[in-house]
């Protein structure tokens, strides 16, 4: 608390005389005041113990001791503890850690449309079976290590040659025709309405697919108390009316997403493309 203390026992002679007469209209002003508590005389009650709470005429009270501060709670306290949720505790394997993220029922739709395309393409005299889901699965397993092995960008065909520097694992999987039936009519969606919706959204094509991993990811874990967010260019030469060409980039094409990730695992929270 602030409190003027009024010394009239200063020397006069070290002001002029207007300098007296602005004192003395300070005075009177302070006079007038009826809130003013001198704290250094105060007095003491029967207990000779120093008072706590003063009184002015104006009915402010004022207290002679601090009050102790409050810090309020975190937001974060009350969060849940990041890691792991209860659908995903549980995982003990690179399957099940899969199929968090891509669950059964991405993997029926993307049957459900793929079956739908080959339909449409095949010849009236053409004889040819629908899709499985085991094909199906063992069609991504495949395309995934194909990326493991770094053979992603190589031909096809390579990768079922009878050669010891290639993987017998593809051709063990499954024949190098079917491979390539299953890629010519992967779909992520219905084809027959897709020019519809494309005219609201430029991502129609995988649009249903990616909201159902962007539902996933979220499900699957708990961020910790800090997040950021960024900026990923994932190479691509394809074409698309989205794919972007940024020069600075390792990879100068592909498709731009933005990334919000957990500082600490460097988990994927949410991700959406540019477009």
């Amino acid at each position: 608390m602030n409190s003027w203390i009024e010394d009239e026992s200063d020397d006069e002679d070290s002001y002029d005389q207007g300098s007296a007469s602005e004192t003395q209209d300070a005075e009177s002003q302070t006079s007038e005041e009826d809130d003013e508590i001198d704290l250094e005389n105060l007095k003491l009650d029967d207990d000779s113990t120093p008072k706590s709470l003063y009184s002015s005429k104006s009915g402010i009270t004022w207290s002679s001791i601090p009050y102790p501060s409050k810090k309020a709670k975190s937001s974060n306290d009350t969060s849940e503890k990041a890691g792991p949720t209860k659908l995903t505790e549980d995982v003990s394997s690179i399957q099940d850690a899969f199929i968090c993220f891509i669950s059964e029922k991405i993997i029926q739709k993307i049957l459900i449309y793929s079956n739908m395309e080959r339909t449409r393409n095949i010849a009236s005299n053409e004889e040819s079976e629908d899709i499985t889901m085991m094909e199906l699965k063992a069609f991504i397993g495949l395309l995934l290590l194909a990326g493991l092995l770094g053979k992603s960008k190589k031909n096809i065909k390579s990768l079922w040659k009878r050669s010891p520097l290639e993987s017998p694992i593809f051709k063990a999987t499954m024949g190098r025709s079917r491979f390539e039936k299953m890629i010519s009519c992967l779909r992520f969606d219905d084809k027959t309405t897709r020019e519809e919706r494309k005219k609201t959204d430029k991502f129609a094509a995988i649009r249903e697919i990616w909201s159902d991993f962007e539902d996933n990811i979220k499900t699957c874990y708990v961020p910790g108390s800090y997040v950021t967010i960024d900026e990923q260019l994932l190479p691509f030469r394809g074409k698309c009316p989205f794919r972007q060409f940024i020069p600075k980039k390792p990879d100068k094409y592909g498709l731009k997403f933005w990334l919000c990730v957990d500082v600490q695992t460097y988990y994927v929270f949410n991700a959406f493309p540019y477009l």
